[in-house]
């Protein structure tokens, strides 16, 4: 078995600051010290910026956190990093933030770097797709994903999901779309991440 395929051993920090909780992830004994260097910092600069996101500057914050690990196959760890900011009474808010990494180099991928061009249009036809067949409440129309779109891997699919009131009201919680690799096999460069995903066995 290559070392590649070997998932990466997770412990679990936590985060405090006054009014603030936040569990997330570490990457131990991983076999390259400046890839696990790379990815701990990416995670717990990741983490602040979340919770620098959630606190409210005119309205006592209170913030407690999470995180789930999607996918630690084939040298790939991606996970979503969630945050719940209470403000005495008023509307919580919920964000979440992703993470997908090459556990062979530490580096972190932006959706964009994961595909080559005619990604979009894919994805973005897929997401009118289920939309569609879901009934998903909409604010506006779709004008369509970001290069820098918030997602996850796990297993052999992409989830694309958007913010609270990033497109559907707050009542609709985390609009997400999964979408099978196997319908963006034609846009997963070779010797892209994702290519180590993109079959069964």
């Amino acid at each position: 078995m290559l070392l590649i395929n070997k998932p990466t051993d997770i412990i679990v920090r936590v985060y405090r600051r006054p009014n603030i909780s936040m569990l997330y992830p570490q990457v131990a004994g991983h076999e390259n010290v400046n890839a696990n260097m790379l990815m701990n910092v990416t995670i717990r600069n990741a983490v602040m910026d979340l919770a620098k996101s959630l606190q409210h500057l005119d309205l006592p914050t209170t913030i407690d956190g999470s995180f789930e690990i999607k996918n630690n196959q084939r040298g790939i760890l991606s996970l979503i990093l969630t945050g719940l900011a209470e403000f005495g009474g008023a509307h919580p808010m919920t964000m979440a933030k992703s993470l997908t990494m090459d556990t062979k180099t530490g580096e972190s991928f932006s959706l964009n770097q994961l595909f080559l061009p005619g990604y979009m249009e894919i994805i973005n036809n897929e997401i009118r797709h289920q939309i569609k067949i879901r009934d998903i409440p909409v604010i506006d129309s779709l004008n369509g994903i970001s290069p820098d779109q918030d997602y996850y891997i796990a297993d052999h699919t992409l989830i694309v999901y958007y913010q609270l009131y990033e497109l559907s009201p707050y009542y609709a919680g985390f609009p997400y779309f999964v979408i099978p690799l196997y319908m963006l096999s034609s846009v997963i460069p070779q010797n892209g991440i994702l290519e180590r995903l993109n079959y069964f066995i």
